[in-house]
């Protein structure tokens, strides 16, 4: 398409007006009052195109243009060729009756070409801000190659690793996605959707999708509205007072209601409880699911039953373009529903600054856009915060004096990014051998073996006694973890327990780095090495950022967002679990008639919080500014921490809360502060936390969120596991 290149080269870079509410509603009414209902409704379908990403079912394309010129579609996902992006937006601008621009979007979920460490392995290192500045780098590459929409950030809290999307996650704990939440939207959004660096943002999946049971993908969901609204709605919450611009529902049914078409979850809740005024969207088909849920039998049902639930967009299926409009001829829906979702899809549209340029950040050649060197140092710095130290036995930091074997399929791979990696440079990603030989060790390489095969354990014992100490580098590829990658076994896949062995015969200290989207049960390779550091998949600047960790240039200091278990068999297993009346007794853990397994102590292999690092960090007494809090006051928590190591490093402490006493039973712990500081070597640093009565409230026997008047324990510490502990009473009077 040589025209259209040039084209595309010419289109204006002026800054855009950002337009007030007002403005925009104004714009909004009148253009809506020269629509036609079929042009409303085309607004409200979302398609792909050719050239497109698919990831469901298939969708036929070839009437994709006549559609556009048609008014028929409103937006499209998944679009990553720029010449494409600006054939559908020159004949939607220059070729329909109203000129209306079209939304594309697509899922930029830990990067766009400079790729970051998976959104789990950036939830672990506890430091929201630093997470913000990178996902700024995202939203900007993003913008920059004709995204106007990402979908992200995913705020489904987890507590089963057998399910893949886990890595799209901040784990475990709604007060920490909570936090991660907020620093997503900024991220992208930075309060100036008329940028040329902003994309809005799209929360997902709402809600309750993280629980899917079996932790198997697309499967159903069974939680009650308490833990519902304790723990999953949190960070969507959060969200959508950060600014969220949308929603995307969840595959799942809730309350035995598939959420797309589910009123009371969209309507009543996330419209209603939680004021979202943005635009609602569907998974990829779940509109035309519901069918298969059972809860329809035809595609004009699905249209009418979820319209009346809130779904403004469907995104890939076809009920809405083709019976919405017999729907309100019938009288099964009023057509003022269309009418609301109408004007909140191009009320975003407006915003985004798309009327006054539709072609904005359609680039012949977005690659001058990309990957510049202060975007790889952002990458750079997060990865270095997001891996965890599991296990050090005083072998590392590595020195230059020690001849370093370099093994294992993960030694010079750059399968280092994982799932939906955005429209990454695997080229470009720089894995272990590379940073080894940037940084001058003295080290030899042997890979051993791949994944799956190609096992040599004879030249990974050779290379292992060459040496003095050994990095093996192991882990699951990409495509073991992410969508539909569901798995029931959470060990090494592979033949990688056959060179672990082959390396254990050299009887060499073995530092071990494991790559993964998600914890695996690796109790046995804790046990038989040295240190283990918990790489994850950290993106482009993957090699350089272990490297700098594993030879003491940087500090580790990643801490757990989601608890590692021992074995498959305890999950679900997550720090805030609820008290039993036959608890569980560490001290006697064979005492019958208690809580417990008789093959496997029920204590996880890491806790949630848990992470350690070059420096001993020494917790000083708790203090507390008073005893009692009365309505309206705060209690204020301080602690001192003191670096007793001869490394500065960085340490995240953590306040959790237990309630003695509520009308409901309450988790054992409850995370309701963090803070992450450096502290030098050798000094110490007073970390302080304010509590107010609304940090202790939860949904009561009642469902009323309040803060009950009792005792509550106050606890900190450097993890969910080892915590010291003070007690205040809640008063209800002043």
């Amino acid at each position: 398409m040589p025209d259209m290149k040039i084209e595309m080269e010419r289109i204006r870079r002026e800054p855009l007006p950002r337009r007030t509410a007002a403005d925009i509603q104004e714009r909004v009414s009148g253009l809506m009052a020269r629509m036609t209902l079929p042009e409303k409704i085309g607004q409200m379908f979302q398609t792909t195109h050719w050239s497109g990403i698919v990831t469901g079912p298939e969708y036929d394309t070839h009437q994709t243009l006549e559609k556009v010129r048609k008014g028929k579609i409103g937006s499209f996902q998944g679009l990553t060729d720029n010449q494409v992006i600006y054939q559908l937006q020159k004949i939607a601008v220059e070729e329909t009756r109203l000129g209306i621009p079209l939304l594309f979007c697509l899922d930029i979920i830990h990067g766009c070409r400079t790729t970051f460490p998976t959104n789990l392995a950036m939830s672990c290192s506890w430091n929201p801000e630093l997470v913000r500045k990178s996902i700024s780098v995202v939203a900007a590459e993003s913008a920059h190659s004709g995204v106007n929409l990402t979908f992200s950030p995913m705020l489904d809290l987890v507590r089963d690793p057998r399910w893949g999307r886990v890595m799209e996650s901040n784990g475990e704990d709604a007060c920490l996605s909570s936090a991660f939440a907020e620093a997503y939207v900024r991220g992208y959004q930075q309060d100036n959707l008329s940028g040329y660096d902003t994309v809005a943002c799209c929360a997902k999946h709402y809600v309750g999708y993280g629980a899917v049971e079996a932790g198997r993908e697309y499967n159903a969901v069974d939680l009650s509205e308490r833990v519902l609204r304790n723990h999953y709605l949190p960070p969507f919450a959060a969200a959508i007072k950060a600014g969220v611009k949308m929603v995307m529902t969840s595959f799942n049914t809730l309350f035995d209601i598939p959420v797309t078409a589910n009123e009371p979850v969209l309507r009543g809740m996330l419209r209603g409880d939680l004021k979202f005024r943005g635009v609602t969207v569907s998974d990829y088909s779940s509109s035309a699911e519901i069918k298969c849920h059972k809860i329809a039998t035809d595609d004009e049902t699905v249209a009418v039953k979820c319209l009346k639930a809130g779904l403004d967009v469907e995104m890939m299926s076809n009920s809405y373009i083709n019976h919405l409009e017999a729907a309100v001829a019938k009288g099964r829906i009023p057509a003022t529903l269309i009418e609301e979702a109408c004007a909140r899809i191009l009320t975003l549209k407006y915003e985004l600054g798309l009327f006054d340029n539709p072609y904005k950040n359609i680039y012949a050649d977005p690659e001058q856009n990309f990957q510049n060197s202060k975007y790889r140092v952002q990458a750079f710095e997060t990865a270095c915060e997001s891996a965890v130290l599991l296990k050090n036995d005083a072998v590392l930091p590595l020195g230059t004096d020690r001849k370093i074997a370099l093994i294992g399929p993960f030694s010079d791979s750059k399968d280092v990014i994982g799932a939906w990696g955005g429209k990454a440079d695997w080229n470009a990603t720089v894995t272990l051998k590379e940073a080894f030989e940037d940084a001058g060790l003295p080290f030899i390489h042997e890979r051993g073996s791949n994944v799956y095969d190609g096992l040599d354990a004879t030249a990974a014992t050779r290379a292992a006694a060459a040496a003095d100490i050994v990095v093996l580098a192991v882990g699951e590829p990409g495509n073991l973890s992410g969508e539909a990658a569901s798995r029931t076994c959470l060990d090494l896949p592979g033949v990688q327990n056959e060179l672990f062995t082959a390396v254990l015969a050299a009887k060499k200290p073995v530092v071990v780095v494991i790559f993964s989207g998600r914890p695996l049960t690796i109790g046995d390779w804790i046990e038989k090495t040295q240190a283990t550091l918990w790489a994850w998949q950290l993106g482009t600047e993957s090699g350089h950022a272990l490297c700098a960790l594993l030879t003491g240039a940087r500090n580790p200091s990643g801490k757990l967002t989601m608890t590692f278990p021992r074995s498959v068999g305890q999950i679900p297993l997550y720090y805030n679990f609820l008290p039993t009346g036959r608890p569980y007794m560490p001290e006697n853990p064979t005492e019958m008639f208690r809580t417990h397994y008789v093959d496997l102590p029920n204590e996880p292999l890491f806790p949630f919080g848990f992470g350690r690092g070059y420096s001993p960090f020494v917790y000083g007494a708790m203090k507390t500014d008073k005893e009692i809090l009365k309505p309206g006051d705060a209690v204020t928590v301080s602690v001192d921490v003191f670096n007793a190591g001869t490394y500065d490093g960085a340490e995240t402490v953590q306040l959790y809360i237990e309630a003695e006493c509520f009308s409901v039973a309450r988790p054992v712990n409850e995370l309701k502060k963090f803070a992450k500081r450096k502290i030098k070597a050798g000094h110490s640093e007073t970390f302080t936390f304010s509590l107010d009565s609304d940090d202790f409230a939860f949904w009561n026997a009642d469902m009323v969120f309040i803060s009950e008047p009792g005792r509550y324990q106050i606890k900190v510490g450097p993890s969910s596991a080892e915590l010291q502990m003070t007690v205040i009473v809640l008063s209800l009077t002043t």
